[in-house]
């Protein structure tokens, strides 16, 4: 790092003194990610060392990356969680009936997103990279969709307003799939289901309108393929049926630009969707699900979340396919209208209970996560 001193002269000035530093980026890169807001206030050499791409390698390296779960949640009146309280300075800056909680999952902690903007109401999310998009949703005044797009990169902790879709649209399928995030179907505000479908570039803030699929899809899935470079759209309804969810799919193939029906893909529609390590999982009924093709349809991977009241699932795969983390009701009477997730390891097939803090255990409806 280079300081002026002097008019025509520079001199060294030391990321931490007496430190070399590569010495003093790793002593940083070990530093909790939820202390990064802080760090980066030290000083504008701290700031730069943390926005390099080297940091995040710096990081890998020292094992100390974070898996993150961002999770787009209406308030629990329960918890009378009805916005910030005098002195907190995390109070999240978006509006307290919807907002956007994080669940650090290798740490164990929660918090809300501080400078969120405010979040419409049945906003979708999904991350690319360190970057983390909140797309879609209703206007909470007029209840009709919009287009409006925010990005978080959770490397500097910075949100930018994103370029809006091209259409306006809510409860769409969302995934990232080939360094991309894909949208489909959903319905516009006169409720009629969509078959328009785009991809937006985080990192040029573009979209690119793709082909219509074959039919109408609301309230559909999203996911990556197999490959994970491709958009699967799943099941969804037809304006004409409404609340009658197809058992197909259709992907999009980007070689071609075309999209592909998939049939018999769809488990019972309450279930969620998560692709893990390349394969599409289902939590449904009794068990954890794989999808094994067409011919061989699906089998038992896992066993079922406990506890977790049926139909209330949303799924995201973390840590690179080594752990998958449900949210969702918890079941009876005891569980009092509360949310709680599961932390389901793949290698040993076993779930941990997480029972959030009362503030942060209402409903979810979208959830993504990112590695950190």
């Amino acid at each position: 790092m280079r300081s002026p001193r002097g008019r025509g002269a520079q001199e060294h000035v030391d990321l931490i003194p007496g430190l070399p530093d590569d010495v003093a980026v790793d002593c940083l890169a070990r530093v909790p990610h939820a202390s990064h807001r802080a760090l980066r206030r030290v000083c504008r050499g701290w700031r730069s060392a943390a926005a390099a791409p080297a940091f995040a390698s710096a990081r890998a390296a020292a094992g100390a990356t974070e898996d993150l779960v961002y999770l787009l949640q209406f308030g629990n009146p329960a918890a009378g969680d009805d916005g910030p309280k005098d002195g907190d300075d995390d109070a999240p800056a978006n509006t307290p009936a919807y907002s956007v909680a994080v669940y650090n999952v290798t740490t164990g902690e929660w918090r809300r997103e501080r400078g969120a903007p405010p979040v419409p109401v049945f906003a979708q999310c999904a991350s690319v990279g360190t970057r983390l998009a909140v797309l879609g949703g209703w206007d909470p005044r007029t209840f009709e969709p919009v287009a409006d797009v925010h990005v978080l990169d959770a490397a500097t902790g910075e949100w930018r307003r994103g370029a809006p879709m091209r259409s306006a649209r809510s409860f769409f399928a969302c995934a990232e799939a080939g360094g991309k995030i894909y949208v489909a179907g959903g319905h516009d505000k006169h409720k009629n289901a969509l078959k328009t479908a785009e991809a937006y570039d985080a990192g040029a803030d573009a979209w690119d309108p793709l082909p219509d699929m074959s039919e109408e899809r609301d309230e559909c899935d999203g996911m990556a393929t197999v490959a994970g470079d491709r958009f699967l759209a799943v099941s969804g309804y037809r304006t004409a049926r409404q609340g009658g969810f197809e058992r197909d799919a259709e992907w999009f193939d980007p070689a071609t630009r075309s999209w592909r029906r998939l049939e018999r893909v769809r488990a019972p529609p309450s279930a969620a969707h998560v692709v893990v390590r390349g394969r599409v999982w289902c939590i449904e009924g009794t068990a954890m699900m794989e999808w094994m093709g067409t011919r061989r349809g699906w089998r038992e991977v896992g066993p079922y979340p406990p506890g977790l009241k049926a139909g209330t699932a949303r799924a995201v795969c973390v840590g690179g396919g080594e752990k998958v983390v449900v949210t969702g009701a918890l079941d009876g009477e005891a569980g009092g209208g509360r949310h709680a997730l599961w932390v389901f390891d793949v290698k040993t097939k076993n779930w941990t209970v997480v029972r959030p803090p009362p503030e942060f255990a209402g409903f979810v409806f979208s959830v993504a996560s990112l590695r950190i």
